[in-house]
């Protein structure tokens, strides 16, 4: 197809998914007004504290009686949509609630659409492939991918979570590796997502001093995040914390988490495992978690591999783009805990990679076949629509994004090869 026609093509998709995704917050405008999204946790958590209540933060029937005052027209709600993340989250959410849960509501999602419209601009001089099109045309562009449109609708924290890593991603650039560590200790209240990525990040730097000081502004951050929470809700509810979030997880909260839902390697394996019977077997667990260790030491493996010797700047740069990119992707597949909204982080990861397909991946090899083919289904709204709201298996997405990961790994295999003339 030619360039023309492809980007045409391109525009009338984006036009066509950006108009199924209005229908869909149409249709759904009453279910919103009513409490029935997400977005419901952290107007809670930010109600309890606010009122003194910071004490019972991670008790339910606190948290059930909180949301029965301002969702009490949830009919399928008949017990608390837990409020999952650390304490310092609560606070974020604290002046949002001097206003009703609709303007709350409404008030977030413009901070998360002015999050979006400012990314371009932020990543504008580091990532080639923004520099084609007007930001505008980016957030556009943003608003039809679907892990953003589903964070937007649920009122959830993804969002923020990118552009932490973000953010992150250009103090690295701008060489100002402390930022770079404290703007991903910000993004704890999504600890798993950030964890891993972390210890990824400080293999990839070579440079002991390099490490230290990434290190340093991550724990910096955290431990004045630490002191926040204590002071929010009291040393019985921070420690209290890791136990109500472990029971949740073996519970599902009641309906409220599912495997099922979740885009990664335990969701991947869980709808197999469902088909065959198999979903409450210990050997299950072992087994999502012995694929979940392999994933992760092949992505710290090729994350502490050197470039090669002769590879010029531009090269250089490019491999590391790739690098953090790997690490962003392998987070999400080991992620244990993982919904749709959370892929917002593979917004970066996709914008790098596209550039480097276009200008470096050779024709036809396996690894450009197999990283367009899983970011194909990431990309295709419509499809990821129908998975999660008409079959509740949004995880078979893993599968793709497991293909990704193959994919990228093993390109960035061949590009640190040593070449021979």
């Amino acid at each position: 197809m030619k360039p023309g026609k492809l980007k045409l093509a391109a525009g009338l998709y984006v036009a066509g998914v950006l108009i199924i995704h209005s229908l869909v917050v149409w249709n759904a405008r009453d279910l919103i007004w009513k409490g029935y999204p997400d977005f419901t946790i952290y107007y809670t958590a930010g109600t309890m504290v606010r009122q003194g209540m910071g004490h019972a933060l991670y008790d339910d029937v606190a948290q059930f009686e909180v949301q029965r005052r301002f969702a009490p027209q949830v009919a399928t709600r008949l017990a608390a949509l837990p409020f999952n993340h650390p304490p310092f989250e609560a606070l974020l959410f604290v002046p949002l609630t001097l206003f009703s849960y609709r303007a709350a509501f409404l008030l977030w999602m413009l901070a998360n659409l002015a999050m979006l419209t400012a990314l371009p601009i932020l990543l504008r001089p580091y990532v080639p492939v923004l520099r084609e099109r007007p930001p505008w045309v980016w957030t556009l562009i943003a608003l039809a991918f679907f892990p953003i449109f589903f964070a937007l609708l649920q009122g959830q924290d993804a969002i923020l979570l990118m552009f932490l890593y973000a953010a992150a991603f250009v103090a690295l650039k701008k060489g100002r590796l402390v930022a770079a560590g404290g703007a991903l200790a910000c993004g704890l209240f999504k600890f798993h997502l950030v964890l891993p990525f972390l210890f990824l990040l400080l293999i990839q730097e070579k440079r002991p001093q390099g490490r230290r000081r990434i290190l340093g502004g991550f724990l910096l951050v955290a431990t004045v995040l630490g002191v926040v929470s204590l002071a929010a809700v009291g040393a019985q509810q921070l420690i209290s914390y890791p136990h109500y979030v472990l029971n949740l997880e073996k519970t599902m909260a009641l309906g409220a988490i599912m495997p099922s839902d979740m885009p990664n390697l335990r969701g991947a394996l869980y709808v197999v495992a469902s088909y065959l019977g198999g979903t409450g077997s210990p050997s299950f667990d072992v087994l999502v978690l012995a694929l979940s260790a392999a994933v992760f030491l092949l992505a710290a493996w090729i994350s502490i591999s050197d470039d090669t010797p002769c590879a010029n700047s531009s090269a250089r740069t490019s491999t590391d783009d790739l690098k953090f990119s790997l690490a962003v992707l392998a987070t999400i597949v080991v992620s244990y805990h993982g919904l749709g909204y959370d892929l917002c982080v593979l917004a970066l990861p996709v914008l790098l990679v596209a550039g480097n397909l276009r200008n470096n991946v050779q024709s036809g090899s396996w690894t450009a076949v197999a990283i367009i083919s899983g970011s194909i289904f990431l990309l295709c709204s419509p499809l990821l629509l129908v998975l999660l709201m008409r079959y509740n298996r949004l995880a078979w997405l893993g599968w793709p994004l497991l293909l990704c990961f193959i994919g990228l790994a093993g390109e960035l295999r061949r590009r640190m090869q040593p070449t021979t003339d």
